[in-house]
């Protein structure tokens, strides 16, 4: 059976439900059942239309996780060139140094926002 592909609504809910759970973790015990327990649950009352199972969670938040923490480095990079930038114009230079490394779009700009603080 081929999985339902992932609504943005969905990343966005899932990331919320991450930042919601970590305060309620320590990080030694943040890969463990638990922990994603907690996020199943958190993510399950808000969900938008589909049932996920912790793994497929687990799964794409990790995705979520590694592509906003390489664009994190990519926006403080920015920030510590020392320019006068304005936030909005550090972050369209942060996006396109990510596409001019990475070789692609950076998508997950308002999981970025939720999580940015807590990578």
């Amino acid at each position: 059976m081929a999985s339902i592909p992932w609504m943005q609504k969905e990343d966005i809910t899932l990331c919320e439900s991450w930042v919601e759970t970590l305060s309620h973790y320590t990080p030694c015990s943040r890969s463990s059942g638990p922990f994603w327990g907690s996020i199943l649950q958190h993510f399950s009352i808000h969900r938008v239309d589909h049932t996920r199972t912790i793994d497929a969670l687990s799964s794409c938040f990790r995705t979520i996780h590694v592509d906003c923490e390489r664009f994190e480095q990519f926006h403080i990079a920015v920030e510590h060139q020392g320019s006068d930038l304005g936030k909005d114009d550090t972050i369209q230079v942060a996006f396109i140094d990510y596409r001019h490394e990475v070789g692609r779009e950076f998508k997950h700009v308002s999981e970025w926002q939720i999580i940015r603080f807590f990578i």
